[in-house]
């Protein structure tokens, strides 16, 4: 037999060094971004949820093209094609599945040092010249129906993905008082006890169900039982020297979004009585009544460090406007993400329990009953701090606060 005829003609070579040299750049871009990644979502510190990188759009776009092209160029591997795209997509919805049972920052780690391998695995391959990859064709139908099939598939899938990822990433944020089902929003109130004072913290948000907030105002206005006395300590930053954005401190932001979501914003808890305007006015609540106290517990404005307070207003400034697409389009050069996150965890939520704990240490000593309804994200922190001041918890509530499908 003539040898001749198992020798590849001068085409054949040039067309397999071809497919090489294409995976191999393949690989290697790959890998780059995947070391990128990997270096900014190690470097980041604090909870990955606020990173302001651009290692993850830049490799969203990549991909994204990669897939549009594995499309129809058969000599990329579809099983990596398909592969990077669902790690990609993990990772931008904060490593979820992963961020259910792991803090968003572990979570999205884990998933990016994925693809980080998954690339190296590839670029690996592609210098070794592999025959798997030599002998794939440039264009095959088969290959070209299953890579439409998974990218519809994995377009369908990433807008679930994206919403239920952030959700979990939020839950992990704000902590155990607040948790994020299909269902809506439930927020948790647990009691603590210590030498028969009994301190409820009850987790609220800004906007929500007003059956939630009548609920409550109903129990925090009812005369407390036998002779014992109660305290509520109330959140709401003041405003001495008229820092604040007009309408957020005149409570309009607030309504405005609560009525983009069909829902309601939080009214007084001390005085249903004096809003008509809403159903709580329906409920004859002692507002005067000398078993209860009422003091706020928060700080002012003015008492914030500087740089948190500049950037307070300017966030709530672009929050006031009460349009979605002005906020989306907004110029955010002015802050990072890093910035935000010291001035969420730092800022609002330490520097403001500070105060409250302050507020809690010098008045509650007197009263059997406490109550403090403040935002869920604070009380995971004044959890810790009643725990280490030798309070137990013995009890656990949870109350749905909004609901998805009302």
């Amino acid at each position: 037999m003539d040898k001749t005829m198992n020798t590849p003609t001068t085409t054949e070579v040039a067309e397999t060094n071809s497919k090489t040299t294409l995976n191999i750049i393949v690989a290697v871009l790959l890998t780059v971004l995947g070391l990128w990644m990997t270096v900014a979502d190690f470097s980041h510190q604090g909870d990955l949820i606020f990173q302001s990188s651009s290692s993850i759009l830049i490799s969203s776009l990549f991909v994204s093209a990669l897939f549009l092209a594995g499309i129809v160029i058969a000599a990329l591997p579809k099983r990596l094609v398909v592969g990077v795209n669902l790690l990609l997509l993990s990772r931008l919805a904060m490593g979820f599945p992963l961020n259910i049972w792991l803090d968003n920052t572990l979570a999205s780690r884990v998933v990016t040092v994925a693809f980080l391998l998954i690339s190296l695995a590839y670029l690996i391959v592609s210098l070794r010249r592999s025959e798997v990859l030599r002998s794939r064709p440039w264009i095959q139908l088969k290959h070209t129906v299953i890579a439409v099939v998974a990218w519809v598939f994995i377009g369908i899938l990433a807008i679930p993905t994206l919403v239920t990822g952030y959700a979990y990433g939020t839950q992990n944020l704000l902590g155990r008082y607040t948790s994020i089902t299909p269902a809506g929003v439930d927020l948790l109130e647990t009691v603590f006890e210590k030498d028969g004072q009994k301190v409820h913290l009850v987790g609220m948000m800004h906007i929500g169900d007003g059956a939630y907030y009548s609920d409550l105002m109903e129990r925090l206005n009812a005369t407390p039982t036998s002779s014992r006395k109660r305290l509520v300590l109330t959140e709401g930053v003041s405003d001495r020297n008229k820092i604040l954005p007009e309408d957020f401190a005149k409570g309009k932001t607030y309504e405005r979004w609560a009525q983009l979501l069909g829902v309601e914003s939080q009214k007084s808890l001390m005085s249903p009585a004096a809003d008509t305007s809403t159903q709580f006015a329906e409920k004859s609540l002692p507002v005067d009544n000398p078993a209860i106290t009422w003091q706020n517990a928060d700080i002012d404005v003015s008492d914030f460090e500087e740089h948190h307070r500049d950037l307070l207003v300017e966030i709530l400034t672009l929050m006031s406007s009460g349009d979605l697409a002005e906020m989306l389009s907004a110029d955010t050069a002015n802050f990072s993400g890093m910035e935000i996150e010291d001035l969420m965890m730092n800022g609002l939520i330490l520097a403001r329990n500070d105060i409250l704990m302050k507020r809690f240490n010098e008045a509650g000593a007197g009263f059997e009953e406490i109550y403090i309804p403040w935002g869920a994200a604070h009380l995971p922190d004044i959890e810790k701090r009643l725990l280490a001041q030798g309070y137990q918890k013995t009890d656990e509530t949870v109350r749905p606060v909004m609901k998805f499908w009302e």
